[in-house]
């Protein structure tokens, strides 16, 4: 199984958190889908699975073609970013210009409680609907078939982090744009082995790095 979060949005871009709002894939971002898409066309895959937000499902559309997939790429709700309450559609600058008492309270509480704060879905709530996601397509597919799966940097931060420890993406480090993200899963029931972690090193555009920051909490 590959994970892969979408390419830069204009809201990436400009540092707005986006949370489940629509904003579109910059020229960056699709380039950085087809530099995805041809790092992933080495072997077939069997299916491609997306976020139904418009960035996620474009960037496995272009993300598909480069791979010479030849089928439908699936939008599944449960990859669907965190909802991020009051948080929602404001860079960070702008947070902390409206109200510095709560920005500062924010970023000094653990990081279920900020959720809470600002009203937006907890831990706990994305890793119910991204892991009953995960288990319905592989589902689909019979063992070792390689799928690709297209979602964000939040919900996919969270999964990895529930799966494999808290030392993967710390802080509130987040998968690059782009990157590449592969596991192993076995059909025996045991846990997956983490293969490679939000690897860039197919990325030629700029901005790969770790995404870190308060904007993108």
């Amino acid at each position: 199984m590959v994970l892969i979060r979408h390419g830069q949005s204009t809201a990436n871009a400009s540092g707005v958190w986006q949370g489940q709002m629509e904003f579109p894939l910059s020229e960056l971002g699709r380039g950085q889908a087809e530099e995805a898409g041809r790092a992933l066309g080495g072997a077939a895959l069997s299916g491609v699975y997306a976020s139904p937000l418009s960035r996620a499902f474009e960037t496995a559309e272009i993300l598909a073609r480069g791979a010479g997939y030849e089928g439908e790429v699936i939008p599944v709700a449960g990859l669907t970013e965190r909802h991020g309450g009051l948080l929602q559609g404001h860079t960070w600058a702008e947070q902390e210009a409206r109200d510095p008492e709560f920005a500062e309270k924010f970023l000094s509480v653990p990081e279920e409680e900020r959720w809470a704060m600002v009203g937006a879905e907890t831990d706990e709530e994305i890793l119910a609907r991204f892991d009953d996601a995960v288990s319905m397509i592989l589902a689909r597919h019979a063992p070792g078939e390689r799928v690709a799966i297209v979602s964000h940097g939040g919900v996919m931060r969270a999964y990895l982090r529930e799966h494999f420890g808290s030392e993967v993406l710390p802080g509130t480090t987040r998968a690059a744009n782009a990157s590449i993200t592969r596991l192993l899963v076995a059909d025996n029931g045991k846990a997956p082995k983490l293969l490679e972690l939000a690897s860039t090193g197919h990325l030629t555009s700029e901005r790969t790095e770790p995404i870190k920051g308060a904007e993108n909490l």
